[in-house]
């Protein structure tokens, strides 16, 4: 994963619900996802699921002025 931010464009499309935006999201982040989706050391499909979510809410709640 490269440590440059999204481009500002992607994240208005996300924002704006392009649903093929928002899976290049998902699977940009999908490292971290899995990483903090461990719980105990064992991999929790829940937890993945509840992280995903809370990203995808966070893309629609994302406030911007433009």
């Amino acid at each position: 994963m490269s440590n440059r931010l999204l481009p500002y464009d992607t994240i208005i499309k996300a924002h704006e619900g392009d649903p093929i935006v928002i899976q290049a999201v998902l699977d940009r982040y999908a490292g971290y996802i899995r990483y903090f989706s461990k719980m105990n050391g064992y991999y929790n499909s829940d937890m993945e699921d509840y992280i995903t979510t809370k990203l995808i809410e966070s893309l629609f709640k994302f406030r911007l002025d433009r």
